[in-house]
């Protein structure tokens, strides 16, 4: 059979066709010989006819309808369907009228072949031409369902994945045809705790109804890995499942959610490694329409980046004349160019978009764009923000020009051109900082603070928050990298806490904040409970189906204390000093905080640039340490 079915799949394509429609031909013959003319005349005659003298004077009532039912379905493109991809449910209107077309064109030809037609007769023909369609159209089905089994049978990898699709409903169903296909994944069931699905099954596959049953599938099958086919339940359930998921030590991955398939134009059948927001305890926050940018032309620096490149895909969202995407990568810069022209042409969105290849430092630069674009809004989302790189001597330098004087850079030249508004990124490392970062960031803060007081037609603000899962900095993607080597996965210490957002949900604050400014605020977001980074290691080793080894002899992944790094903090801090305030936004707060006035700052740049440009790091060091509160790092 493997050798027939080699030999047809090497066919050329119109010898395929030709094969397919004399396939089609000899099976509506069979259904005229059986179920029409000829068999009932042969059965009425008491078997005393010849059948084939039947078919001979009958000949032409196969023959017209025959001929007709297959020039439809050509001329429809039923012929041009793949039969190893054949779904009846995709071509059902097709076949289904093609044999309608096939049946009662019989019937017109048998009816007219008669002179004196009784309403019983007619009745009959009638009768008889339906049963033919109804037949032809189950043995075109048949056959090619029959084919797709035979030329292509399904043959599954000797190391096949085992799998598990938590779900039963429409997403699992859709699921369960792209499992079907892939050759690496072995469907054992369905999970659906649903009492309408008890005891059913999905294509002979059966539907467990009790988690006792997963657990003990978990036990038998070492290489589990269950597949989330519910988008649309809410986010406090998915955490739920997820967590006793967790508990069993089951890999776990998931079609994307409801949401990501409205905004994102993801497909169903994308199965993809569980988003951290599904393990986090915070609420979703809506992605509310900024009113502020439509017909505004905005710039945002370090769009390439993880907020900036989100910050600008929500931008988009919101249909401003123009977004300026400024960064210094040309890779990151290219790639974003390019998504954000897949959403235009998706959504029908009319921005333009503008990348420049550009930095901040300078300052030549920054007025020639300024100049060309007309800017209305700035997002200045740019900086070297990676800790122990910074904190190298021999990169400094190169830290502090970029996070201090090119901010101060940009601030300027927007206060220059008179923008409406201007939105720094911060972090809350620059809260009495213990690394270079840290001190840079404050030290570009206290800028913007000073430049905005002096200032009345630019409202300058900055927004103030922790860690962003999956963004370049982010531990996330480091332990899930550990995780697929095998591990081990290294922590700085058992109990370093730090806070945790979304990086679509960090974006979308910084643009609300930007709405709510007045000029000169801190606005800090709610970034929740600080969270353990050594507990979210043990749940990312568990969610991907393995142990944690207490040594290189245990089987699973060994998690191991690295130390501090230099400059490196137990746990972060968000507010300098005062209270927060509450803002109309829940999840935003704000603090107008204490800083130097222009003339103090300008002054203190000017000390900057001079250890700058003599490349004196350590001098660096210690204008920031006497100018940022809570900065005493030792500079190595």
């Amino acid at each position: 059979m493997n050798l027939i079915g080699l030999k047809l799949k090497n066919l050329t394509r119109n010898k395929k066709l030709l094969i397919i429609i004399l396939s089609d031909f000899i099976l509506g013959f069979s259904c005229w010989i059986v179920f029409g003319p000829p068999m009932a005349t042969y059965i009425a005659s008491e078997f005393s006819s010849n059948i084939w003298q039947i078919f001979y004077s009958q000949w032409q009532s196969f023959f017209i309808p025959i001929v007709l039912s297959l020039s439809y379905m050509y001329v429809l493109g039923f012929y041009k369907s793949l039969i190893k991809f054949f779904d009846s449910k995709d071509s059902i209107f097709i076949s289904l009228t093609g044999s309608l077309v096939f049946g009662f064109s019989w019937s017109i030809i048998h009816i007219y072949q008669f002179s004196i037609i009784s309403t019983s007769f007619l009745s009959v023909a009638i009768l008889q031409g339906m049963l033919l369609s109804a037949v032809f159209y189950a043995f075109i089905n048949v056959s090619r369902d029959i084919a797709k089994y035979l030329l292509y049978p399904h043959h599954l990898n000797d190391d096949a994945k085992n799998i598990v699709i938590y779900g039963a409903g429409e997403s699992g169903n859709e699921l369960l045809t792209s499992v079907l296909l892939d050759p690496s994944k072995k469907l054992l069931a369905f999970f659906d705790d649903s009492k309408d699905l008890k005891d059913r099954q999905i294509n002979n596959i059966p539907i467990l109804g009790k988690f006792e049953q997963l657990v003990q599938l978990r036990e038998q099958y070492n290489d589990l890995e269950v597949l989330l086919a519910i988008p649309s339940i809410d986010t406090e359930r998915r955490r739920k499942i997820i967590s006793k998921l967790e508990k069993i030590k089951v890999a776990v991955r998931t079609v994307p959610s409801f949401h990501e398939l409205i905004s994102d134009q993801k497909k169903m059948t994308d199965i993809q490694n569980l988003s951290l927001d599904d393990l986090l305890p915070r609420a979703r926050v809506s992605k509310n329409v900024i009113n502020h940018v439509q017909d505004r032309n905005i710039l945002v620096t370090g769009a390439g980046g993880s907020i900036g490149s989100e910050v600008s895909r929500q931008l988009l969202d919101n249909e401003p004349e123009t977004i300026i995407l400024f960064d210094n990568s040309e890779y990151n810069l290219f790639k974003l160019e390019n998504e954000c022209k897949a959403i235009k042409s998706t959504k029908g969105i009319k921005t333009k978009i503008i990348p420049i290849l550009g930095d901040i430092r300078n300052l030549r630069n920054l007025k020639s764009i300024f100049t060309a674009f007309n800017i209305n809004n700035v997002f200045h989302a740019a900086a070297y923000k990676h800790v122990p790189l910074v904190q190298m001597s021999y990169n400094i330098i190169s830290a502090c020009e970029n996070n201090i004087i090119g901010t101060y850079n940009l601030a300027k030249t927007a206060s220059d051109f008179k923008v409406d508004s201007f939105v720094m990124i911060s972090t809350d490392k620059a809260v009495r900082p213990k690394n270079v970062m840290g001190a840079s960031k404050r030290m570009a803060e206290m800028t913007i603070q000073s430049i905005n007081d002096e200032n009345s037609d630019t409202k300058f603000s900055i927004v103030r928050f922790g860690n962003v899962l999956n963004s370049s900095g982010s531990v996330i993607p480091i332990f899930l990298e550990q995780i697929s080597q095998g591990g081990p996965v290294t922590v700085t210490h058992k109990h370093v806490t730090r806070y945790f957002m979304t990086i679509p949900e960090a974006s979308n604050l910084v643009l609300q904040a930007s709405q709510m400014t007045s000029g000169g605020e801190v606005f800090i977001l709610d970034m929740g409970e600080q969270l353990k980074i050594y507990d979210i290691a043990k749940k990312l080793i568990h969610l991907s189906g393995r142990n944690i080894s207490s040594g290189k002899e245990n089987d699973g992944i060994e998690i191991i204390e690295i130390g501090l790094r230099e400059g490196e903090k137990m746990y972060e801090e968000l507010l300098i000093s005062g209270d927060q305030l509450p803002t109309k936004h829940p999840k935003i707060f704000k603090s107008m905080e204490e800083f130097p006035n222009l003339n103090q700052i300008n002054s203190i740049l000017k000390d900057i640039m001079l250890a700058i440009e003599e490349d004196d790091g350590n001098k660096l060091i210690d204008i920031m340490k006497s100018n940022v509160e809570g900065f005493n790092v030792n500079e190595k």
